[in-house]
């Protein structure tokens, strides 16, 4: 299937109003998304791109969004995401925000997923999201400090979920590792060795965390350096799949085809 890619390249907020607004820096709404959304911001932006899933299903630079599922895209970090094609529709909330330097901690984290938000905080943390966009589209400036106000207050209690419990950092250590190691063949065993449980464990964790298979995430992780790689150095598809972790030329096209729509050699003619 064809999917509608759109590939933007702004800013969210001018150097000019950052200057004059330092402390009032949000932009959010609410989004109910079909099959063929899809966004990709090569060099993404100078702010911090926070998605919450409400229902459906969406995937962002690989990781699976689901119900209450969090991703945060930090400055300057590719964006990539859309729809998962096999559930059909997305529906989620969004921010940008120019962060006040005193946040920045409340957003060291990348991912935070539903088993990691206990039940009795999940709606609030909706209802404040929902406030933040509500607020950002009034154009008072009142009303923005307000969503500034609300979004901290979201903030706040996702750090200290995150302070409370294991997924997220989990789920961002798995992040990392996969990513510093993805040359190398990565089966189950020698992930679960890596963070010192057994395999039937790890994978039961990765799935509770990330949505999907060790298996399906270390091969879209995979497809994703693949794909940055064909659109910005002169290296050989051969040389694309052997860093990527595919040791077979012939199964690294198959699969980047299935993945992307594409051959590798037509993705790196969209440069």
């Amino acid at each position: 299937m064809n999917r509608k890619i759109i590939f933007t390249h702004e800013v969210i907020f001018s150097p000019e109003y950052v200057k004059t607004h330092p402390y009032r820096c949000v932009w959010a709404s609410e989004y109910r998304m079909g099959s063929d959304y899809r966004i990709v911001r090569d060099v993404g932006t100078e702010d911090h791109l926070l998605l919450l899933t409400v229902s459906g299903m969406g995937i962002a630079n690989g990781t699976a969004l689901k119900p209450y599922s969090l991703y945060l895209f930090k400055p300057h970090e590719k964006h990539d995401y859309r729809t998962d094609s096999d559930v059909g529709n997305w529906h989620f909330l969004w921010a940008h925000l120019h962060a006040p330097a005193n946040w920045l901690p409340l957003l060291e984290w990348k991912t935070l997923s539903i088993q990691a938000i206990p039940e009795s905080e999940r709606q609030r943390i909706v209802e404040l999201f929902r406030d933040v966009a509500v607020n950002t589209s009034s154009g008072s400036g009142y009303d923005e400090a307000l969503a500034m106000n609300f979004l901290e207050n979201m903030l706040l209690r996702l750090a200290k979920i995150r302070a409370a419990g294991g997924n997220l950092d989990f789920g961002e250590d798995v992040r990392r590792y996969v990513i510093d190691h993805l040359s190398e063949r990565l089966p189950v065993a020698s992930l679960a060795a890596a963070f010192r449980l057994s395999p039937s464990r790890f994978a039961h964790r990765f799935r509770n965390v990330f949505g999907t298979s060790p298996q399906a995430y270390v091969e879209g992780c995979r497809i994703e350096m693949a794909r940055r790689l064909l659109l910005t150095t002169t290296m050989s598809v051969k040389e694309v799949a052997l860093t990527c972790g595919f040791m077979d030329p012939l199964y690294f096209s198959k699969r980047f085809s299935h993945a992307t729509g594409s051959a590798p050699s037509q993705w790196r003619n969209l440069r």
